[in-house]
């Protein structure tokens, strides 16, 4: 992802890693260049993908946090984004590890430049894990896209208990962050893909 590679024109070169794609975006989050192995994962075209919300191609459940995370790297305040994330293919959510930075384009201004590598079948793992009755609901609102402040209040718990069960299953499922719990939910079958609202599959459930 090195700024030589943003040449002018809606294409990027392609990236070495096998699968990964590549895309560029302006300081709103809308794509201006992209690699084809990138519209591939998402079953479409680069000049579908250009001119779209960079968010868009995710699950609900995890754009309100790629948005915020992109927001602050576009505004300098991080410098760096890296989230394991789940996306809706032609063949149904997959997930991928997403990492990008910002850099200068051949205009002189700032974009962000993200590479995104689909995660192979199986690797997030713990797909044995099940969830408490209340884990789940909890769950189910991350996914949902509700604060923890808002879950607490509809399951009439404090804040403070919100927070110490969502950190207990980000250790139980080894996510990073809220994003990536969600999606590694997904990946190990915790939640049922192509369901809105979100839910935890019944197996997932403790009984």
């Amino acid at each position: 992802m090195s700024e030589v590679a943003l040449r002018r024109g809606n294409r990027l070169p392609a990236v070495a890693e096998r699968g990964a794609g590549m895309v560029e975006l302006g300081r709103d989050l809308v794509a201006r260049r992209v690699t084809g192995a990138f519209a591939d994962l998402f079953g479409t075209t680069p000049d579908d993908v250009i001119g779209t919300a960079f968010c868009g191609w995710f699950l609900p459940a995890v754009q309100d946090t790629v948005r915020r995370g992109l927001a602050e790297l576009a505004a300098g305040r991080k410098d760096h984004f890296d989230e394991r994330l789940a996306g809706l293919g032609p063949g149904g959510p997959f997930f991928a590890d997403v990492t990008g930075r910002t850099v200068t384009a051949d205009d002189g201004e700032p974009c962000l430049v993200l590479l995104v590598k689909p995660v192979e079948a199986g690797e997030p793992g713990p797909a044995a894990v099940r969830l408490a009755a209340l884990d789940a609901q909890i769950l189910e609102g991350l996914a949902a896209g509700e604060p923890a402040v808002r879950i607490a209040l509809r399951l009439y718990l404090s804040r403070q208990a919100v927070d110490y069960r969502i950190g207990a299953m980000l250790r139980k499922l080894g996510a990073p962050s809220r994003a990536a719990l969600v999606s590694k939910a997904y990946a190990a079958g915790l939640l049922r893909p192509a369901h809105w609202p979100p839910r935890v599959a019944p197996h997932a459930r403790e009984d």
